[in-house]
C-alpha cells in the first residue's frame, strides 16, 4: 500500500488496505465527505503546486485541510486508480442557480469518471455539499442517499448532473453539464486552478467558504454565518468575531 493511501485511509477514517470493491464506494465516497471539507482558502491566498502526489500529501496529510473540486477529487481519482479502479478525470460547467445561467468560468469543475462492467458512472466528492455520496450511472437512473436523489440526463451531445437535495428542493434542479470526450490528465488541472484563483465570476476567489457534509445534513462557515442543515432543517448562527470564526473551524471543520 503506498504511503498517501495509507496516510488518506488515517485521514478519512476508512481501511484502505484491503480490496475495494464496486459495492464499497458509498462507504468510501461517505468517508470522503464527512472528513475533507470543501475549502477555498488556498484559491483565495494564490497558493499553488504541480497537481502530484507531493500536492496531495501537503494538502490533505500535511497541512490537514480540505479543498476545492481539483483538490478533492483529485484525490478520489489517485486513490480509485491506485485501488485498481478505471477512472478518468473530466470537465464540466456549473450552473448557476441563482441567475439560471451557465456559469460564465466555463467549464471550471472537476469530476470523475468511472467505467465498472461496461457502464460510466460519475463519482463526485468535489461539488460543495451537493454530493450524491453514491455513483451515479450515465444511464439515467435516479440514485438515492441521505444527501437527496441524483441522476444523469442527456443534454445535447454531452450529458448533465440534475439534483433534488434533502430538504432544498421541490423539483430537479441542474448541477453541471459535461462531456465523456473532455479528459484531462492531472497537469491539465493547473488550467483550472489559474482560471479559479483569476476569474472574476469565479465564485471562490471572493470570499471565505468552508463546507461539509455530516451522516444527516451539512455546515458552510462563511465569515459571516455558520448555517447548519440537520434532518433538513435549517439553522444559522452570526460570526460575530474573527476568534469565533477561527473556533467553528477547528471545531466543525
Amino acid at each position: 500500500m503506498s504511503s498517501l493511501i495509507k496516510e488518506i485511509a488515517v485521514q478519512i477514517k476508512y481501511p484502505l488496505g484491503h480490496v475495494i470493491s464496486f459495492d464499497d464506494l458509498p462507504a468510501l465516497l461517505e468517508a470522503f465527505a464527512y472528513h475533507l471539507p470543501f475549502d477555498n482558502q488556498a484559491v483565495l491566498s494564490k497558493r499553488t503546486a504541480p497537481f502530484n502526489q507531493s500536492r496531495l500529501e501537503q494538502t490533505f496529510v500535511t497541512d490537514q485541510t480540505g479543498g476545492v473540486c481539483y483538490d478533492l477529487n483529485y484525490l478520489l481519482y489517485e486513490v480509485l486508480r491506485i485501488k485498481g479502479f478505471d477512472v478518468s478525470l473530466v470537465k464540466a460547467t456549473v450552473f448557476d442557480q441563482e441567475n439560471e445561467v451557465w456559469s460564465a468560468t466555463g467549464p471550471t469543475h472537476v469530476a470523475v469518471l468511472l467505467q465498472h462492467q461496461g457502464d460510466t458512472y460519475v463519482v463526485d466528492t468535489g461539488f460543495g455539499v451537493n454530493l450524491a455520496l453514491r455513483p451515479i450511472p450515465l444511464t439515467g437512473e435516479t440514485i438515492s442517499s441521505a444527501s437527496g436523489s441524483f441522476r444523469i440526463a442527456p443534454n445535447g451531445a454531452g450529458y448533465q448532473l440534475e439534483m433534488l437535495r434533502t430538504g432544498q428542493d421541490e423539483e430537479f434542479v441542474i448541477g453541471y453539464h459535461f462531456y465523456t470526450q473532455q479528459t484531462l490528465r492531472p497537469e491539465q488541472l493547473a488550467e483550472i486552478e489559474h482560471v479559479i484563483q483569476d476569474h472574476p465570476a469565479s465564485p471562490f476567489n471572493k470570499r471565505s467558504l468552508l463546507a461539509i457534509r455530516t451522516p444527516d445534513g451539512h455546515r458552510i462557515l462563511t465569515q459571516q454565518a455558520l448555517t447548519t442543515w440537520t434532518d433538513g432543517k435549517k439553522t444559522i448562527r452570526p460570526v460575530t468575531s474573527d476568534d469565533q470564526y477561527a473556533v467553528w473551524k477547528h471545531e466543525f471543520f
